[in-house]
């Protein structure tokens, strides 16, 4: 076999291995998407339509598998908690910042749950959660920067207002639309 044709089949397996792994963290998200907050390496095989061995040599572990989705979504979905509308009068900006939010947790729902029930044994799922926490405070700031007047005590409380388990109480548990929110 001469270079070229070495560099094609290089070239080859390559864009094969690309495309296997973009189908496990394709079918991984989707999974989760579809309400399976937990899944298995199985699971996921079934659904790229790979082998599990495939899975595997792809990542090693299942907490990998998640590192890879929380790349793919912290790009695909942040837009709902990385900007922040400065103009406008506080209801506005309150208005605004709660539709944001919660189009963004409508987006994410299966998503974080998979993440806070699987935190406690995915050390990188833990810090994911913490970071991402941390910057929607910093991103609350942003929107409401009169939040600084506050004493600390209060700004806890407008953070737990605007948090994904407030949200997900309202939206779920006391089945509230997204219209009444």
């Amino acid at each position: 076999m001469d270079d070229i044709q070495e560099k094609n089949k290089l070239d080859g397996r390559l864009e094969r291995s690309k495309k296997s792994r973009d189908l496990i963290i394709k079918a991984m998200r989707d999974l989760i998407d579809e309400g399976i907050l937990s899944p298995t390496a199985q699971q996921v095989a079934q659904t790229a339509q790979v082998g599990i061995r495939t899975v595997f040599r792809h990542a090693n572990d299942m907490e990998t598998l998640f590192k890879f989705i929380t790349k793919t979504n912290a790009e695909k979905r942040s837009k709902h908690f990385l900007k922040a509308v400065t103009n406008g009068n506080l209801e506005e900006r309150i208005e605004k910042l709660a539709r944001s939010r919660g189009e963004g947790y409508t987006e994410m729902q299966n998503f974080i749950l998979a993440t806070t029930s699987s935190k406690w044994k995915y050390k990188s799922l833990d810090n994911q959660y913490k970071g991402a926490n941390k910057r929607l405070k910093k991103n609350l700031h942003e929107w409401l920067p009169e939040m600084n007047n506050l004493t600390e005590e209060k700004q806890e409380m407008v953070e737990a207002i605007m948090s994904f388990e407030y949200w997900y109480r309202l939206r779920v548990h006391q089945k509230n639309s997204a219209k009444k929110l």
